[in-house]
């Protein structure tokens, strides 16, 4: 809502009216949000990303997405997804997993590819996760590894990850012809680079790495408004400035034995 909100304003401020066309929404909360916002549609983040990749490359044959806490691996054949493959609990193969190492080596995030690339003989740090990754980076500093070292090292683990703990193929060939991956892990050359080796030949980059999943429930949408030129049903800017919100924190849920700790918004 804060992003709509501000927007909103960076039009007004430029002295133009801001049209919205359709609304769609996707990913974590994507239900909550359309029945909020009024949108025209809402999907899983997986259909969302595979229509924004058919968009620019209708041949894809498998999407790699990494983002800061999850990855997602979709098989498509002649447009249609025929496999999903999510990881699970584990986030050491994303981003936020790089650059909570990159802090501690003390090199900024947008500095973490030309670190890896002044590396002549990366760290071999395997597939592991995150609280073994610690012992294992300590070790090879021992050894005399530098930050563009354990940097290599960590752009390699994080493809090792990818194969070990979610796609999990005998086969590489079972990827398809045209590979493509996305993800804001993936505007990291380093990683990219890390991913070519691991399958012996080059991918394609979706253009917008960090963003497909928008465009892709933007184009749903955006198909969704024009069947029977029926318009949007969002609620509109002006009622975005005065959307209000309330949030219940420490409220037990009952639909199992589990019991966990939920925030409730209303």
């Amino acid at each position: 809502v804060e992003a709509l909100r501000t927007l909103h304003k960076r039009y007004q401020d430029a002295g133009c009216e801001l049209e919205v066309a359709g609304c769609g929404t996707t990913g974590y909360g994507e239900m909550l949000f359309a029945n909020a916002l009024g949108a025209d549609c809402h999907t899983v983040e997986t259909v969302a990303h595979s229509r924004a990749v058919q968009q620019f490359d209708p041949n894809a044959s498998f999407i790699l997405d990494i983002g800061g806490q999850d990855m997602k691996a979709i098989w498509i054949d002649n447009g249609v997804i025929t496999n999903v493959v999510v990881n699970e609990a584990c986030s050491s193969g994303c981003g936020s997993f790089l650059e909570s190492f990159a802090s501690t080596l003390s090199i900024p995030t947008k500095s973490i590819a030309s670190a890896a690339f002044e590396s002549n003989a990366p760290a071999d740090l395997g597939s592991r996760c995150t609280v073994f990754m610690n012992s294992s980076v300590v070790s090879e500093q021992r050894r005399g590894k530098g930050p563009g070292d354990i940097m290599a090292g960590l752009c390699r683990s994080i493809i090792e990850n990818v194969f070990t703990k979610v796609i999990r193929v005998s086969n590489l060939n079972r990827l398809g012809d045209k590979v493509v991956v996305q993800g804001g892990t993936f505007r990291n050359d380093a990683v990219l680079r890390a991913f070519e080796q691991y399958l012996g030949k080059p991918v394609t980059r979706a253009p917008h790495p960090g963003l497909m999943g928008a465009i892709g429930i933007a184009l749903l949408a955006r198909e969704e408004c024009r069947k029977g030129d029926a318009g949007t049903s969002f609620i509109g800017l002006d009622a975005v400035e005065r959307f209000e919100h309330r949030e219940f924190g420490g409220v037990t849920c009952r639909r199992c034995n589990n019991r966990c700790q939920r925030a409730v918004v209303a």
